[in-house]
């Protein structure tokens, strides 16, 4: 029976079996962890990775992914002791890697802080004012873990492109982006619950509760499963330039580490194999004629960067291309997204209006699609334009984001400078 345990695809199968029971309630759980002994003793965190990429294959969404998050969720408490007795790596060798773990262990110092002020607000004696005075502290703490964003931002834009490049089974990366969603859609909803005059305790715990256990799992799941899988997967080039590219988005709850990590060697691209590059310097001066003017290549970078919106270009193989850098992102980019498939992207629960729209743009059903949403004091309009060539063919999809709130303001007219 150890021979056949130890083969990975005949482990993983197992372990499918045992999921696949618990989320569909096919036997009690103490009997299903009985039948699986062995397999789940002597999971692995590629088993893990494998099993949630295959669970993920049908792409499941709204209630199905929901029903499938709550099943991983029991499942992996009953794989935890397994996991957590295989030796993981020493992340600090690998600084991007390092600088990810040390996050998580600062998130980790501020939910400890956090728990005395839940437990003062749920004393059976605690006065009034001693419940409204450690209601304020939990919504201040709780607002201010939004600053952990940039891990997970970091997380969606430069590591699960690297994944996805460097390991064929990353199926489990929607569903843990989903997981982030999840965590701060509890951090706004918790903050606003605290703000109501007639704050809901019972409601306030309950999200308390699902906010502490998904950043926990998300931790456990990051540096036992996923990071484990992929540490030495990549190569060190691209370590250079995701760490790179984490010093543009921003570190959460600790220092900034020193810019001397960042080693002068050359970066590899994210582009296609089959590209072929000249860099600006390469191009110097030379002007291109875009048949209405001609510009430099810096000209054309300037002016595209300048430009008060966020422009991002997919082309006819549903591969991004291109996104400008304005002073003022609304949605952050990095480099590791070039050439990354646009569905993976997005959020999952997105990424079937995505793909609906570029279908649309595809088959000519639809030029043009406007979105506009409320993000914070921001009213963000978001444009998709279908683009064809001279001859018609379907050549890719612009995407064009911009803080329209000052111009929703505008009245009369403005005809001198101030």
């Amino acid at each position: 029976m150890s021979e056949f345990i130890n083969n990975t695809e005949q482990r993983v199968k197992q372990l499918h079996s045992f999921v696949d029971g618990i989320i569909n309630q096919r036997e009690n759980g103490a009997g299903l962890i009985k039948k699986y002994e062995e397999a789940i003793e002597q999971v692995q965190p590629f088993d893990v990775v494998t099993l949630v990429h295959l669970m993920m294959g049908k792409k499941p969404k709204g209630e199905a992914l929901q029903k499938l998050k709550k099943g991983i969720n029991r499942s992996l408490n009953m794989l935890y002791k397994g996991l957590v007795s295989r030796a993981i790596p020493e992340y600090n060798s690998k600084p991007f890697f390092g600088i990810l773990q040390q996050e998580n262990n600062a998130l980790n110092e501020r939910l400890i802080e956090l728990r005395p002020f839940i437990k003062a607000f749920n004393d059976k004696n605690a006065s009034q004012q001693e419940i409204t005075d450690s209601l304020t502290e939990i919504k201040n703490r709780v607002n201010a873990l939004q600053e952990f964003n940039l891990h997970y931002v970091k997380k969606e834009n430069i590591l699960f492109p690297y994944v996805e490049k460097h390991l064929v089974e990353y199926g489990c990366l929607p569903m843990m982006w989903s997981y982030h969603d999840d965590i701060r859609n509890f951090i706004k909803d918790t903050v606003e619950i605290i703000e109501n005059e007639n704050t809901d305790l019972k409601r306030l715990n309950r999200l308390l509760g699902d906010l502490f256990f998904n950043m926990y799992a998300i931790r456990f799941r990051e540096e036992y499963i996923l990071f484990p899988v992929i540490f030495d997967r990549i190569p060190e080039e691209e370590l250079h330039g995701m760490l790179e590219q984490a010093f543009d988005v921003g570190f959460a709850f600790i220092t900034p580490p020193s810019k001397k990590l960042l080693d002068k060697q050359p970066k590899k691209q994210m582009g296609s194999k089959n590209d072929k590059l000249l860099t600006i310097d390469e191009l110097g001066d030379k002007l291109l004629d875009f048949d209405t003017g001609k510009l430099s290549i810096r000209q054309a970078i300037m002016m595209l960067n300048h430009l008060p919106v966020d422009v991002t270009f997919v082309d006819e193989n549903d591969e991004v291309r291109y996104f400008s850098t304005p002073g003022d992102r609304i949605f952050p980019r990095s480099k590791a997204i070039i050439g990354r498939l646009v569905e993976n992207c997005h959020p999952p629960s997105s990424v079937h209006i995505v793909k609906e729209l570029v279908d649309a743009f595809r088959t000519g059903k639809k030029q043009k699609e406007s979105f506009w949403i409320q993000m914070g004091k921001k009213f963000i309009l978001i444009q998709y334009f279908a683009l064809h060539d001279e001859e018609g063919n379907f050549r890719g999809t612009l995407e064009v984001s911009q803080d329209v709130s000052d111009i929703r303001k505008l009245e009369g007219e403005k005809r001198l400078m101030n």
